[in-house]
């Protein structure tokens, strides 16, 4: 439920107390949904059901919240993230089109996240002037029959654009000490976002508009700090995950946490 401007804590008397109920409420239910997020992720996995996770926008801060978020709930071993080297850190590509994405695409069942994907690279060209009209539109083409053919082999996308404002974005990047941890890999990407951000955003709101199709939608989150979107884009997962899974994570987790107790229960009747 978004703020309505309604405090929370009217009696500051009682404060504290209700502080760290509210606290652990919050906490139980973020751990709630990273057990769905990680069942229903095993379901991918028993229905071999490869995920195309594409990370793109100026929300640099969100991103980096969003992968240490899955990194932390997930199977190491059926999840990988591409970070690849956009057109402003890398050289030339002497390479055909879309040919590196085609390379890391996961196994089915398994989870690839692309971040600084075709689109950032796409926007990035755009946006300096290096793509021609009609390159320009063949590149959104060929983007969208490569997801269309994804979508046909079983394998589901999930595109996800996470925007700031310029002087948010430089602010969080200053100030945020958790994000300084990604500097040496995201500190480049992050000094372009900031000098470029009004040609790239318009860039990319372009490629978004001719790439939101039924096969592989966008979606945009509100524009918070990077520790806030990481809740909405968990959300979004779970939601389009249990639609292609068939799958019901709120319930299947809380019969599993019912199967768990009983047994933990069985075991010290046993010893007894």
């Amino acid at each position: 439920m978004p703020y309505t401007g309604t405090s929370l804590f009217p009696n500051t008397a009682c404060e504290p107390w209700n502080r760290r109920e509210l606290k652990l409420s919050v906490k139980s239910a973020e751990l709630e949904k990273t057990d769905r997020l990680s069942l229903l992720f095993r379901a991918a996995q028993d229905q071999a059901l490869g995920v195309v996770l594409i990370l793109e926008g100026t929300g640099l801060p969100g991103i980096i919240y969003t992968v240490e978020e899955l990194s932390g709930c997930l199977d190491p071993r059926h999840f990988e993230v591409h970070h690849f080297p956009g057109a402003e850190t890398a050289p030339e590509r002497k390479d055909l089109f879309l040919y590196h994405y085609w390379l890391n695409l996961p196994r089915y069942g398994d989870l690839a996240v692309f971040d600084g994907s075709y689109y950032h690279d796409w926007a990035v060209r755009k946006s300096a002037q290096k793509l021609g009209k009609s390159e320009s539109s063949n590149w959104i083409e060929d983007i969208k029959n490569f997801e269309h053919g994804l979508h046909q082999n079983h394998y589901l996308v999930l595109k996800i654009r996470i925007q700031r404002d310029r002087k948010d974005l430089e602010e969080e990047m200053d100030t945020d000490k958790r994000l300084k941890i990604w500097s040496p890999l995201l500190g480049k990407r992050a000094k372009y976002l900031i000098k470029h951000h009004r040609d790239y955003s318009e860039a990319l709101e372009l490629i978004v508009e001719s790439t939101n199709v039924p096969d592989a939608p966008w979606f945009t989150p509100p524009p918070e700090k990077g520790k806030h979107v990481r809740i909405h884009v968990v959300d979004y997962l779970i939601a389009r995950l249990e639609e292609a899974l068939s799958v019901d994570s709120r319930q299947a987790v809380a019969s599993y946490d019912e199967a768990m107790a009983l047994m933990r229960n069985l075991k010290s009747e046993e010893s007894k």
